[in-house]
């Protein structure tokens, strides 16, 4: 006489398969999610620091308000952003917002992102708002030199693109620091959040703040720690 499962045993069977399952996919998708993140932060990393690189031995070196690297020409397939506004940018950091009636007004608020504890409505624009430009993979570079001494610029990267989640600082939007060296001539990259840089002081990568720039002092952080993207919530 063969043996066989009953149609019970078999039930059972794959009730407890399903709740195996349950329990342990989507800690697998979070896990491919943060070793997604911190491979196109690598990405992002080395991207600029090559572009840099090319930018300081460039001897035509272009330049934007006499002190920002006009670095789109040394990114392969970059594309500028013309459009700041909430309402239609589409891969750019938005700065203002238009009103039913037309008008127009700077706010520098983006409601897509959301900061390190994604507890903000909006992140807060202001740091990032000058040249921008993507990648044929979405990537989004953002320059900024309104803060601080002039001999500092700021690069912002959202190294999956504006239409790519999680939109927030310190998970996929992270912040360098161009520091003129005179050694080289040209600029160094240090990440933000690093003894020195502007916001390293400014509790800019912190676990309970709502700060709309909160997760700008990030990237030092994720830089040093190789668990830093195993641990983002």
């Amino acid at each position: 006489m063969k043996k066989a499962f009953t149609l019970a045993e078999v039930l059972i069977t794959l009730g407890i398969i399903g709740v195996v399952a349950a329990m342990t996919i989507p800690a697998l998708m979070t896990k491919i999610q943060h070793k997604k993140l911190e491979s196109q932060f690598n990405e992002a990393y080395s991207l600029l620091t090559q572009a840099v690189k090319m930018y300081n031995q460039d001897e035509e070196r272009k330049t934007y308000r006499g002190d920002v690297p006009l670095l789109m020409k040394y990114f392969k397939g970059a594309s500028s952003c013309d459009n700041k506004d909430a309402k239609s940018a589409t891969h750019c950091i938005a700065r203002t917002e238009t009103g039913d009636d037309g008008s127009v007004k700077a706010t520098n608020k983006d409601y897509k992102y959301t900061n390190y504890t994604k507890t903000a409505e909006y992140v807060g624009t202001a740091s990032f708002d000058d040249i921008q430009f993507f990648l044929l993979n979405n990537m989004l570079f953002i320059t900024d030199a309104n803060v601080g001494a002039w001999h500092t610029i700021l690069v912002t990267v959202d190294i999956n693109g504006k239409s790519a989640k999680p939109n927030a600082l310190g998970h996929d939007v992270f912040m360098f620091e161009l520091i003129s060296t005179e050694k080289e001539g040209g600029y160094e990259v240090v990440p933000e959040g690093a003894p020195g840089t502007y916001f390293a002081d400014k509790n800019m990568c912190s676990n309970t703040s709502n700060a709309t720039i909160n997760g700008l002092a990030c990237t030092y952080e994720a830089m040093k720690d190789r668990s830093y993207f195993k641990k983002l919530r």
